[in-house]
Parts: C-alpha cells; sequence; structure tokens
C-alpha cells in the first residue's frame, strides 16, 4: 500500500493532535495503552488512497480477523437488536469479540462490546475514521452487567488518522478496569488473569496485528 511500514511513534506526540483529542475519551481511571503502527506514502493522491482502502478495513469489523491473521481475536458484528450482519459498523451495534484464551462463561465464550460512537472527518490535508466501543452486557441476554473482562467504564477507540502522507492506525485504550461484577466465581478469575495479561502486553500483540494489517500492502 505505501513505500515502507513502520511501528514507531510516541503516544504524547498522537495525543497532541487535535482531532484523537476530540474522538478519544479522557483517561480518568485505571490503565490507558496505545497501540499503533504507520505508513508514509509518496504523494498526496497515494496517501488518499491508502487512507480510503485502511478506512474501509476499519469498519469492516467482521474481516479484523483476517486482517490481523492467525491466533489473534475474531470479531463479529450484530445490530441492535441482537442480529449477525455483515456490513460496515454503525453506531449502536454490539461486537463479540473471540479471545485467544480462557473463553468467557458468562456469554458462549466472547465478550462483549457497544459501538458508542463513529465517524468521520476530512479538512485539508488531514483525513479521520474512528469507531469507540465501551464493555457492556450481552445483548442475546437479558443480562446488563458487562460481559467483558473490562469493566464497564472502558473503552477502545479504533482510528485511521492522515496527515498529509502519513497514515496512522491506532488503538487507544482507556479506563481500563478488571471486570469482577459477574456472580460467577470463575468468570471473575478468568477477567482477572485476562485483564493482567492485557496489563503484560498480550493486548499491544493482538493490536499491533491489526494496526499492521490494516495498513499493510497485501489484499486479503
Amino acid at each position: 500500500m505505501a513505500m515502507a511500514f513502520v511501528i514507531t511513534m510516541r503516544n504524547k506526540g498522537a495525543t497532541k493532535e487535535p482531532w484523537l483529542n476530540e474522538v478519544v475519551p479522557a483517561q480518568h481511571s485505571g490503565q490507558s495503552s496505545f497501540t499503533h503502527s504507520h505508513i508514509k506514502c509518496r504523494n498526496a493522491s497515494h496517501a488518499q488512497a491508502c487512507y480510503g482502502i485502511a478506512a474501509e478495513r476499519l469498519v469492516n469489523v467482521n474481516r479484523w480477523h483476517e486482517y490481523a491473521g492467525q491466533a489473534t481475536a475474531s470479531f463479529h458484528l450484530f445490530d441492535e437488536t441482537g442480529n449477525a450482519i455483515n456490513r460496515p459498523v454503525q453506531k449502536n451495534d454490539y461486537l463479540r469479540i473471540n479471545i485467544p484464551g480462557p473463553d468467557n462463561p458468562d456469554a458462549d465464550g466472547g465478550d462483549w462490546v457497544q459501538v458508542v460512537q463513529t465517524g468521520e472527518k476530512s479538512a485539508g490535508e488531514q483525513q479521520l475514521t474512528f469507531i469507540t466501543v465501551q464493555s457492556c452486557g450481552n445483548p442475546l441476554t437479558s443480562t446488563t452487567s458487562p460481559t467483558h473482562f473490562f469493566d464497564q467504564p472502558a473503552t477502545s477507540t479504533f482510528v485511521i488518522f492522515r496527515k498529509q502522507l502519513t497514515i496512522m492506525a491506532a488503538v487507544f485504550g482507556r479506563n481500563e478496569h478488571p471486570n469482577r461484577q459477574s456472580r460467577n466465581l470463575i468468570t471473575r478469575i478468568r477477567n482477572w488473569f485476562v485483564y493482567l495479561g492485557a496489563q503484560l502486553g498480550l493486548a499491544n500483540l493482538q493490536w499491533k496485528a491489526l494496526t499492521h494489517g490494516l495498513l499493510h500492502e497485501k489484499e486479503h
């Protein structure tokens, strides 16, 4: 897709971007995370083309596993009434995430998040597409408690951001706490260990594979 693939960008440099500050939720408590990849394009037309491909991949959630590669989590999109769907993601949709690790006993193996915000922005030499999700209950049941290893305040914001010839794919995690709400002791233990693994870097490996795949030249 682009001339070079680079995997280094400082968190503080990214969060100084006004557009990113507008769409990434504020960090209030718990842990935060930032995973990213970026590419440098040849010229403006090339950058616009690369951005378009990456942005289309970002909203095609059902194919994230293909872009990230084997041994990564799979993502399944559901509409706000709980029906499995195959279309670009929209606000109020749900994502069921099946991580490569211990299944969630409270939700037939999956962890659930809801899309709380999506959007696009373009002006001059900048373009942005983003999706923000928050941990939530399983929409296929009557439960309202979060069915995810993170508790309710936690969000993840997925972005494709172009500034001139540089395109960044990134995942911003905010307000990450382990979910201890389940009545099932096994679930609470499982959530703690998955949370601990995420803080030790396993989540970073997952998101690094995804951000790489969203920008990588190979068509899937």
